[in-house]
């Protein structure tokens, strides 16, 4: 075997020098030809234009300001908007009704089945094509919406829990909120029922907006916190035919709950249509439907609860539109071309950041199709056989999503690569590198790309401009990955519930890695010195510290949280800038672009001095194809990490497979292979754990392990495996370099 495999390397070795020399030979042959069709001198020019500046270069305490000068930026439909009912009218008044809004796609059929796991799945039965919603049907829609919200009894200035998953009736609800002079509450559909449950008593609210399958949970929540909800709309179940197993477990789901009424969404649809009919008109009564004022409260984001309890933002009608042309100043290539642009709307719209884009792709009059994390993709857990993914249907030119999700689109790219035989994995790395190297000269790869990418690109539409990662830290090396095998413009993005949506990104010129880009439209960013983790705005070459994210407009700070509010929000007076303290690091690089390398709560003193950042740390072990989730931890007492590991299982059942068997022995084989990452990727090694557990728990936001938005719950973690990790400091110090055994 020993021998097999030394032989098969070589082989793959020789291989992929002699690709080598026919790829050099080709690449210097057609250079000149190149050179003279993509002007690649053009490119690089770009990538090195100044993106930010100083309002003043002479004041260490001025803001920066990005620098936005693209001409579908002035002018716009947002220019007279204060509240989400001003965009509604406008937008009616601008773009057709008839043009496309939004679309989704019919469930045929649901049923159960067991995974390789063992795990039960819910697999669907789609259709093949996208049904669309107009403009105009979607204005009147909002409106019938709106008027039976009120005349069901729901008074003006009432809090509405929404706790659903990502829809077209989610939006269309949010619309009608506003229209109704409602105040929407968004709550994440994956959060526990402690964190729903709080939010729902922190708020008072009595109503709540829900999805046909998140009606158990919301009972259960409801009588086991004894909750005092009176009306729960809900949508109906989606599927036209279902499994008898499903039907079985779904007979309690309307069944009462206390004195709660459970309405269906249609039949509040129904109401309003009917109030229309009697009076021979479909616009809204504005006696009716009073909306509120562009200052007051209109919507409560709650926060994912990583450090505990989930808080709620509040936040203005007038900071929600506001927002807007700040998100148009990410993609102005996009909203030129606005009519013919498509958004995949899949991660959760409880999140301001997919919130504002929304809404900023409706302002521009692009269409949005809704999909599910499930059916996404090929090979998505969700998809009956012989059904379609979403985006091979859909086929966006934009979407968003997390890191999580390009780690996975990674791992699955090698997987098929390792399926066919050992020299694809090696040949593909090097014809990746060999784009990776001439893009960033400034050249294009279009042979490489029709024979390679496009098989990738193929499996989100294969009409991707633009793609931008959020959510969490995207590390250079899984952004430069994707970027060169999708094919397509992957930038990073930055933003917080605390913000309003997106503040930072990347533009399609920037030909960097690892940064989050220039503050968008009307941002103001500025750096306050941390001097206990050595950050200092005199650093040199690049000012260091904790960013602060500014706004004109006011912020309302967290619910009923005036210590975490005046800790978190601070006011120039001189400028009249409101700033949020966003406890990021970043560094700014000379062209004005800002580069997050530490996050103030992650960062943990070692019993030499040494400050480490755990945050940076896990976000770069994942890199790791064994490692799903990592956890890692530091303490005063010690000179080093340890860390527990959620291991990806089909790699580590690969492992088993090959003849390893003793659990200390695959501990010892990922150590190695997080060790050569990590240094691989930078890392020293006094951040790489000397120590490691292998977890084989499920890390979810139903154990509380995970937030919301899939980000680590630490202190959880910690909590639940306290002995595990005190175990690990103490082999550590009595055995010096255990190396995880």
């Amino acid at each position: 075997m020993t021998i097999d495999s030394n032989n098969k390397f070589s082989a793959s070795k020789m291989f992929i020098i002699f690709i080598d020399i026919i790829v050099t030979l080709y690449t210097y042959i057609t250079l000149p030809i190149y050179m003279w069709i993509q002007n690649p001198r053009k490119i690089i020019d770009e990538s090195k234009k100044i993106r930010a500046k100083k309002i003043d270069p002479t004041d260490i305490d001025s803001p920066w300001i990005g620098i936005h000068d693209d001409p579908v930026l002035k002018n716009t439909i947002i220019d007279n908007c204060d509240t989400l009912v001003d965009f509604i009218r406008e937008h009616s008044q601008y773009f057709p009704n008839e043009n496309p809004a939004i679309g989704y796609r019919h469930v045929l059929y649901e049923y159960f089945e067991n995974d390789q796991d063992g795990r039960r799945i819910k697999k669907r039965k789609l259709s093949d094509h996208y049904q669309w919603i107009s403009y105009g049907q979607m204005w009147e829609r909002v409106t019938r919406i709106a008027h039976g919200l009120r005349l069901s009894g729901i008074d003006r200035r009432e809090p509405v829990v929404i706790l659903c998953e990502t829809c077209a009736e989610f939006l269309m609800m949010q619309f009608a909120l506003a229209r109704a002079g409602l105040i929407q509450v968004n709550v994440y559909a994956t959060l526990g029922e402690s964190g729903i449950a709080h939010a729902i008593r922190e708020t008072k609210a009595r109503y709540m907006f829900t999805s046909w399958d998140l009606l158990p949970k919301v009972r259960s929540t409801i009588v086991n916190y004894d909750l005092n909800i009176e009306k729960i709309i809900y949508l109906r179940r989606r599927a036209q035919k279902v499994s008898q197993e499903i039907l079985d477990n779904e007979k309690c789901f309307t069944e009462p709950i206390g004195h709660c009424d459970l309405i269906p969404f249609d039949r509040i649809e129904l109401i309003g249509q009917c109030y229309a009919d009697r009076n021979h008109s479909n616009e809204p009564n504005e006696e009716l439907c009073q909306p509120l004022d562009k200052d007051e409260l209109s919507l409560i984001v709650f926060t994912s609860g990583s450090t505990g309890l989930p808080k709620g933002v509040q936040l203005t009608s007038k900071q929600v539109i506001h927002s807007i042309p700040t998100a148009w100043s990410a993609v102005p290539e996009l909203v030129a071309d606005g009519t013919n642009q498509v958004l995949a709307g899949f991660l959760p719209q409880a999140h301001i950041f997919e919130a504002i884009v929304e809404l900023a792709f409706l302002a521009f009059g692009g269409r949005i199709g809704f999909a599910s994390p499930l059916t996404l993709v090929d090979g998505a857990p969700g998809l009956a056989p012989d059904t379609q993914s979403d985006l091979s249907i859909l086929r966006p030119t934009i979407m968003m999503v997390a890191p999580l999700v390009l780690k996975r689109v990674q791992a699955q790219i090698y997987k098929k690569l390792e399926a066919r035989s050992s020299i694809h994995v090696p040949l593909f790395d090097y014809l990746i590198n060999y784009k990776l190297r001439w893009t960033h000269k400034g050249y294009n790869t279009p042979l490489l790309n029709r024979l390679v990418c496009s098989k990738i690109s193929g499996l989100f539409g294969g009409n991707l401009a633009k793609v931008i990662a959020g959510g969490a830290p995207l590390s250079p090396r899984l952004q430069a990955f994707c970027r060169m095998a999708m094919n397509t413009n992957l930038v990073q993005g930055f933003g917080m519930t605390e913000t309003c949506g997106p503040v930072l990104c990347m533009d399609r010129h920037d030909l960097s890695y690892g940064r989050s880009g220039p503050p968008l439209l009307n941002v103001y960013a500025r750096l306050a010195d941390w001097t206990e983790g050595g950050y200092r705005r005199t650093d040199s070459p690049c000012p260091r510290g904790e960013l602060l994210i500014g706004s004109k407009t006011h912020w309302n700070g967290y619910l009923n949280l005036p210590k975490n509010t005046d800790e978190g929000y601070l006011k120039d007076e001189k400028n009249g800038i409101h700033y949020v303290r966003t406890g990021d690091i970043v560094q700014i690089h000379p062209d004005g672009t800002l580069e997050i390398i530490d996050r103030k709560k992650d960062l943990v003193k070692l019993a030499n001095g040494e400050y480490v950042s755990l945050g940076k740390i896990e976000s770069t072990l994942k890199n790791c194809n064994y490692i799903d989730h990592i956890c890692v931890f530091g303490n005063g007492f010690a000179n080093h990490l340890v860390g527990l590991i959620v291991p990806n299982k089909e790699k580590l059942n690969s492992l088993a497979v090959n003849g390893t068997k003793s659990m200390n022995r695959l501990k010892e084989m990922i150590w190695k292979l997080m060790q050569e990452t990590g240094l691989k990727c930078g890392l020293k090694l006094v951040e790489i754990p000397l120590q490691i557990e292998i977890v084989l728990d499920e890390w979810t936001p139903d154990n509380e392990m995970l937030t919301a938005a899939m980000k680590l719950k630490r202190n959880a973690i910690k909590k639940r495996y306290h002995n595990v990790i005190a175990d690990m400091f103490t082999i550590n110090s009595n055995n010096g370099d255990s190396h995880g055994r």
